[in-house]
């Protein structure tokens, strides 16, 4: 396709990587059908009154994907360490279209309710069905805007509702760090702080070090460098 932007050819190609790759099992979306662009949508509360305050970060206009399908679920083949992974990104649109957050727990308190009605889903494990979603916050005149992910480890702590914790990457640095990870389970605890995502950690740990073992073989054009050092740091 001749129409795509630099950030969506950097990503197309990613998902084309998963499924060349003849040490991945994969499934995969469609990167051929695109929406129309996030500016179409502006200003955001037009379509959704909720997000009037929502500061979006200034290159969110920049890197946003307008794929309606864009994600893989994957693992390694037969004979090779086990890893697996999947991601699935939607188009910013989706994401503030949503009409509300995901359901609080009965017991929730007075802020935690608040917190779940702030965020809006746009990463998730559909294809697998394993349960880990990453969100922005629609906290207003925030900058940058957060993103929180949530897993069913032991993750998070008060006041904040358990599985939740706080990712240190904006909305960019969320879309970049796929493009190294390919969405291996557990990637997003190496932009957590260890202290509150302990437990999740460990149950992912494995993942992540067979995925630094064997990705800067079969990925070499990427660096894997940081992420090495990310996961040393909290270990």
């Amino acid at each position: 396709m001749t129409n795509l932007t630099a950030n969506e050819r950097r990503h197309a190609a990613a998902i084309n990587e998963i499924r060349q790759s003849r040490f991945l099992k994969s499934s995969s979306g469609d990167c051929e059908e695109l929406d129309e662009p996030l500016e179409a949508y502006l200003p955001l509360y037009e379509h959704n009154e909720d997000w009037d305050e929502v500061q979006l970060d200034d290159d969110l206009m920049e890197c946003a994907l307008r794929f309606t399908d864009l994600g893989a679920q994957w693992s390694t083949t037969d004979g090779l360490p086990e890893i697996y992974g999947e991601y699935r990104i939607l188009h910013f649109y989706d994401v503030f279209d949503q009409p509300e957050g995901p359901e609080p727990l009965p017991d929730a308190t007075e802020f935690q309710r608040k917190f779940m009605s702030e965020l809006r889903y746009f990463d998730m494990t559909p294809r697998s069905g394993a349960g880990m979603m990453t969100f922005v916050r629609m906290k207003p005149h925030v900058s940058p805007i957060e993103i929180w992910y949530h897993d069913i480890s032991d993750i998070g702590g008060d006041p904040f509702p358990p599985g939740f914790v706080k990712m240190d990457i904006t909305y960019r640095e969320y879309l970049d760090a796929l493009l190294l990870t390919k969405g291996t389970y557990g990637w997003q605890y190496l932009y957590t702080d260890p202290s509150q995502s302990y437990g999740g950690l460990l149950s992912k740990v494995n993942y992540l070090k067979r995925m630094l073992d064997l990705f800067p073989e079969i990925f070499p054009q990427y660096d894997y460098t940081s992420l090495r050092e990310r996961l040393e740091a909290r270990l």
